[in-house]
C-alpha cells in the first residue's frame, strides 16, 4: 500500500505526524510524496482557531477531490475530528474521522497494536531535530479551549521511557531536542513529578546538546520555580520560556479560568529576568474574547509593554465548538476582533525589534539546524532566538556576531565553529 501522510499545527502534532510515517514504514508500507499516488491520503489535522479550522476544511476539500478522483481512501486524523467532526463529515460521508490515538489508525489499516509514546519510531521533517512528546493533555479547563476536548486530561510518558528516546537520538548525532506536549508545565504531575525532574534526567547524558522546553502554563511553575531556575543555569537548555497570559485583564482571564492572575504573571516574568537577563520570553495572547472591553483590551496591551516579550502568538478570538466561551453572551464582532489584533500586533513587533537591537554587535553561540528560505541557513542561539547566517553548517556549533536585527529573527556572521 503506497501512503501520504500530511500534518499541521502544534509541535505535538508534527512529532504526531513523524510518528504516524515512521510507524508506517515499520510496517513495510510505501510512504509517497504526492497526494495522487497514494491508495491512502492521511490529514493529521489542527483545529486550535476558528481560521486554522477553515483552512483545514479547504485541505480537505481539495484531498477529497483527489482521493475520489484516484479511488484512494482519506483518513482524517488529530484535533478536528474531535473538535468538529460535522463539518469534516460535511465535506463528504465517505471520510475516515479518527481523532488523536494512533491506535484507530493501525487498526484501519490492519496493522494491528500501537498507541503513540516516545517508543514509536519517527520520520523527522528536520534531520537535526528531535521532537519528543512528554505528555499528552492537561489539567486546565479554559473556556476557549477546543484541544482540551481533543485531548482530555493529562497523561505523561515516564522519564524513563522519554529518557530513552533522548539518548537514542544522541546516538544518531541529533543536539538539539523539543520536549513537547500540551502544557508542559504539569508534566509528570499525574506521577508526582515535574519537568525539573525530567530535565535533570536528561541532562546526565554527556554531549553538548540543546533542549528546549515546551509551552507552560504560568499557574504551575509556582510549584518547583526555584528548581526551574536551577537546571536553567545548564547551557544545555535553552534560556527561553513559552509562558501564555492570553489577556492583560484579570476579568478577562477569569472569565477564561486561566488560574493565575495578573500580578502573577509579572511577577514572574520579573523574577526569571533577575536571574536570567538574556532569557527569552514567548507568550500567547487573545483579543476580543466575549465581553472584552475596551479597558480589557488597554490593560492586554500595557501588560505587553511593561513585560516586553519577544516572541508573541496573537489569535483573534474564534468560538470552538463545544467550549464554554461558545456559549458566553457579549461575543464582540469580528471588525473590533480585526481592529484590536492589528494594534498588539504592532505593540508587539516594535518591542520585539527593540529587544533584538540590544543583541546588535554581540557574539553568541548558536546551534544551526534549519534551511532557510532564500539560500540561508538558521541557527538558534542560547537563549533560543533564531540567527540567520550564509554558511551551511546545520549540525554544527559556531560563533557568530550579530550584524542585523529584525523583529522576529537576527542576521549573523560566523566567526568560527565550535
Amino acid at each position: 500500500m503506497k501512503v501520504f501522510v500530511e500534518g499541521h499545527g502544534c509541535s505535538a502534532n508534527l512529532a504526531e505526524t513523524e510518528q504516524i510515517k515512521g510507524f508506517l514504514r515499520e510496517q513495510s508500507l510505501e510512504l509517497v510524496q504526492r497526494e495522487e499516488e497514494a491508495d491512502c491520503i492521511i490529514l493529521n489535522t489542527c483545529g486550535v482557531k476558528k481560521e486554522t479550522e477553515n483552512s483545514m476544511l479547504n485541505r480537505i476539500r481539495k484531498l477529497d477531490e483527489i482521493s475520489q478522483k484516484n479511488s484512494s481512501q482519506l483518513l482524517v486524523v488529530g484535533c478536528l475530528p474531535k473538535i468538529n467532526s460535522q463539518a469534516i463529515l460535511a465535506v463528504s460521508p465517505r471520510i475516515v474521522q479518527f481523532g488523536t490515538d494512533l491506535q484507530p489508525i493501525a487498526s484501519f489499516l490492519r496493522l494491528g497494536q500501537q498507541a503513540y509514546s516516545p517508543a514509536v519510531k519517527q520520520i523527522r521533517h528536520n534531520d537535526f531535530v528531535s521532537i519528543i512528546p512528554i505528555s499528552k493533555g492537561c489539567l486546565s479547563a479554559c473556556t476557549f479551549c477546543g484541544t482540551k476536548i481533543a485531548r482530555g486530561h493529562l497523561k505523561s510518558y515516564t522519564i524513563e521511557e522519554i529518557n530513552k528516546k533522548f539518548e537514542e537520538g544522541l546516538k544518531e548525532g541529533i543536539k538539539e531536542f523539543w520536549l513537547t506536549s500540551q502544557d508542559s508545565g504539569c508534566y509528570g504531575f499525574d506521577y508526582n513529578y515535574n519537568v525539573v525532574n525530567l530535565l535533570e534526567t536528561l541532562l546526565q547524558n554527556n554531549g553538548d546538546f540543546r533542549i528546549r522546553i515546551g509551552m507552560a502554563s504560568p499557574q504551575y511553575l509556582q510549584k518547583y520555580f526555584d528548581e526551574l531556575m536551577w537546571v536553567l543555569r545548564d547551557e544545555r537548555v535553552y534560556r527561553f520560556l513559552h509562558l501564555p497570559v492570553q489577556s492583560g485583564s484579570d476579568r478577562i482571564i477569569g472569565l477564561m479560568k486561566r488560574q493565575y492572575t495578573v500580578d502573577y504573571y509579572k511577577s514572574l516574568v520579573k523574577k526569571i529576568r533577575s536571574v536570567f537577563p538574556d532569557m527569552t520570553f514567548s507568550t500567547d495572547i487573545i483579543v476580543g474574547f466575549p465581553e472584552e472591553t475596551e479597558h480589557d483590551f488597554q490593560e492586554t496591551i500595557d501588560l505587553l509593554l511593561e513585560t516586553r516579550p519577544d516572541v508573541v502568538n496573537i489569535s483573534r478570538y474564534g468560538a470552538r465548538q463545544g467550549t464554554p466561551a461558545a456559549r458566553m453572551l457579549g461575543q464582540l464582532h469580528g471588525r473590533i476582533k480585526k481592529q484590536r489584533s492589528r494594534i498588539a500586533s504592532k505593540t508587539c513587533a516594535e518591542i520585539s525589534f527593540e529587544n533584538n537591537k540590544k543583541l546588535l554587535g554581540t557574539r553568541q553561540k548558536i546551534l544551526v539546524t534549519e534551511a532557510g528560505r532564500k539560500g540561508n541557513f538558521v541557527g538558534r542561539a542560547n537563549n533560543y532566538k533564531p540567527v540567520v547566517i550564509e554558511n551551511d553548517l546545520r549540525g554544527e556549533f559556531v560563533e557568530a556576531e550579530i550584524t542585523a536585527a529584525f523583529p522576529t529573527y537576527l542576521k549573523g556572521s560566523v566567526h568560527k565553529q565550535i
